[in-house]
């Protein structure tokens, strides 16, 4: 048998052991540095996460199967209500928590790694939105009633005008973002405070009246989302590792591919317009 050279190429057994080999040391490399699965939990967020056809679609369920091909670790998505998500986030029996604006409670518990942006808007029933261009003006008209989901809040000045309309019997709360839009569809409210995510997956899915309009909130601007990634169940080598690769995932164009995939170009372009300098 001649001696294997350069240009000869190895025997099949032999190039089946040595993929075999890389795949162990691959494998090895992961778990080195991932150790276990970790837990991630996704809640019915709009566009961010979803769940049809018996199979978790969205936004973040892209990003976190992204994070696992350039990570190496495994992660199972488990679907929880939000209050149920955040309780166990807290807890330590979830690992990573979705769609989260950064909070100093919860900072305690979590490091937060940044991804991307959510935008709050107004909608509003088409005979109310003459002449409408924010919730000060909802506050002038005393015929109309504005809905929000409880929990929800977005800057000093938006809590400021709910608070005002609480007090006043011009704002109601709602369990979650289905009832209030069937609210505005019988209109028992004439306007909604919602997240972009939220109302545009309601729209596609003829939740919403079609006639709806959309009013940019002023004092509404886009917030930083992220992940949380608790520091006290996840090891610090594979939270290091989760920041790397998510930071390179948005600095790469990455996530802004996958928010026009996943909101549309214009409105990926709006939100990229409301946050430059006023």
């Amino acid at each position: 048998m001649p001696a294997l050279s350069s240009r000869t190429p190895a025997p099949p057994h032999r190039r089946h052991w040595l993929l075999a080999l890389i795949t162990l040391c691959c494998l090895g490399t992961a778990q080195a540095q991932c150790g276990r699965p970790l837990k991630v939990a996704l809640s019915d967020l709009g566009l961010g996460s979803y769940v049809e056809q018996g199979q978790i679609r969205g936004l973040m369920p892209d990003l976190i199967a992204e994070l696992q091909a350039r990570t190496g670790c495994n992660f199972d998505l488990v679907f929880l209500p939000r209050a149920r998500a955040l309780m166990d986030f807290d807890h330590g029996t979830v690992d990573i928590i979705t769609s989260m604006l950064r909070t100093a409670a919860r900072d305690r518990v979590g490091a937060y790694l940044p991804y991307g942006y959510t935008k709050h808007d107004l909608l509003v029933v088409p005979e109310a939105a003459a002449g409408l261009q924010g919730l000060a003006d909802i506050i002038r008209r005393p015929e109309l009633t504005l809905g929000v989901v409880r929990g929800i809040r977005t800057s000093e000045r938006i809590d400021a005008h709910l608070e005002q309309l609480l007090a006043i019997r011009r704002a109601e709360y709602s369990t979650d973002f289905a009832n209030l839009a069937a609210k505005l569809s019988a209109r028992r409210v004439q306007a909604a405070l919602m997240p972009n995510a939220v109302y545009l997956k309601l729209r596609r899915d003829g939740a919403l009246p079609a006639d709806l309009v959309v009013v940019d909130e002023p004092e509404a601007r886009p917030q930083m989302l992220g992940l949380y990634v608790n520091r006290q169940a996840v090891a610090a080598r594979t939270l290091a590792l989760l920041e790397k690769q998510l930071d390179e995932m948005v600095r790469s164009g990455w996530m802004r591919q996958r928010y026009a995939q996943h909101f549309g170009e214009a409105e990926t372009r709006r939100m990229e317009e409301a946050l430059k300098p006023r």
